[in-house]
């Protein structure tokens, strides 16, 4: 006897100025981005994707996946085996008994778990200004590029000096859903647009939105915290790096 699936969805359709990962469009953007070097969270983010195992988890989530490809020993046992590795259980159990299954997790969730957990966390929360527009592409950049890796001597070509996430409306870019959490994998300064690691991957696929999209979706009120959302620089405190 099949199961009653009505009120249900197995995807939903990406709005039409957002580029499924899947495509050849896609494809080629990719191809682009680590051809001309603006792509050097690709690997390390796409080694240690996640989906989200609940719906409210997408911060944590996000934040799992960076915390790997930063390479952060999380110095806690996965599952009570010999292995160590940043999931959202531990995240997840370092905010509270209850957990971030109800309401999701704010902005100031996901910096006091990344700081206790080993990263150093810049966050900005941008106006609808040119200097702060100019401010994010700049962050973009930096980001997507390794510029300030490049610019430390000794540092590894293996492990990205610092990851970006993005917190932002669903709403504002067209999207079903309202706040979440993804991280930046690449910049394609040719149709300026980056890549987003959705980590609601039962909903949508990873995609790229137009910078100024993304840069808008984060102006919107959190509700939750009465705050504009915003972008965070995320790096491994010195001792927390791996060699």
């Amino acid at each position: 006897m099949s199961a009653n699936l009505s009120n249900t969805l197995y995807g939903v359709p990406l709005p039409k100025n957002i580029v499924d990962y899947r495509s050849s469009e896609s494809r080629t953007r990719l191809c682009r981005t680590l051809q001309t070097g603006y792509a050097i969270p690709f690997l390390s983010l796409s080694s240690c994707y996640n989906t989200q195992s609940m719906p409210t988890y997408c911060g944590i989530s996000t934040l799992a996946t960076i915390l790997n490809a930063l390479r952060i020993d999380p110095r806690c046992r996965w599952k009570n085996t010999i292995w160590r590795w940043n999931t959202e259980d531990w995240l997840d159990f370092c905010i509270s008994k209850d957990g971030v299954k109800g309401l999701g997790t704010t902005l100031e969730e996901f910096i006091y778990l990344a700081e206790c957990n080993g990263a150093i966390a810049t966050l900005v929360r941008p106006d609808n200004s040119a200097e702060h527009f100019e401010k994010f592409v700049q962050s973009l950049e930096s980001v997507c590029t390794g510029s300030k890796q490049a610019s430390d001597q000794g540092s590894s070509d293996e492990v990205p000096k610092e990851l970006m996430a993005i917190s932002y409306s669903r709403e504002a870019v067209g999207q079903f859903g309202g706040g979440h959490f993804s991280p930046v994998a690449a910049l394609d300064r040719e149709t300026n647009s980056v890549l987003m690691l959705d980590t609601a991957r039962y909903k949508y696929p990873p995609h790229w939105i137009p910078v100024e999209l993304i840069f808008q979706a984060m102006l919107p009120v959190d509700i939750v915290t009465g705050k504009s959302r915003g972008y965070i620089v995320l790096e491994a405190k010195d001792e927390q790096s791996s060699s």
